[in-house]
């Protein structure tokens, strides 16, 4: 049987799903600068892929440049016995990242890390 892996976990502005099932994203992004901290973030979304073995629960996690848990995002669960590609969206209004530096997003398979990605939140000097 074939491992989990991950294929995509990128952060983007906005995402579009046509009736076929077929996603667009729209502004691709890794930072997002900010006057002060905490700061809240209006809306973003957040795009994975992913190839499966079997039946199981993917989801994404975001750690605070700390390394704690900052949010555990609401896992997608899927019953097939073989393997398959699984992808999926999320989009988060009003986030509040409550400080600067390296957050880290994680795309997870039955509780097994598959990916890891940067968010940077870096503080925009007001010269």
């Amino acid at each position: 049987m074939p491992e989990a892996h991950g294929q995509a976990l990128l952060v983007c502005d906005a995402i579009a799903r046509d009736p076929a099932g077929k996603i667009t994203l729209y502004g691709i992004f890794d930072r997002i600068w900010a006057s002060k901290f905490p700061t809240v973030h209006p809306l973003f979304s957040i795009y994975w892929r992913c190839l499966v073995p079997g039946p199981g629960r993917v989801g994404v996690s975001i750690l605070k440049p700390d390394g704690s848990t900052l949010s555990e995002l609401e896992p997608v669960e899927k019953g097939e016995g073989e393997p398959y590609l699984m992808q999926g969206t999320y989009t988060l209004g009003g986030f509040e990242f409550p400080t600067e530096g390296e957050y880290i997003l994680i795309l997870k398979y039955n509780g097994q890390d598959l990916l890891r990605g940067p968010l940077l939140l870096v503080k925009r000097s007001d010269s």
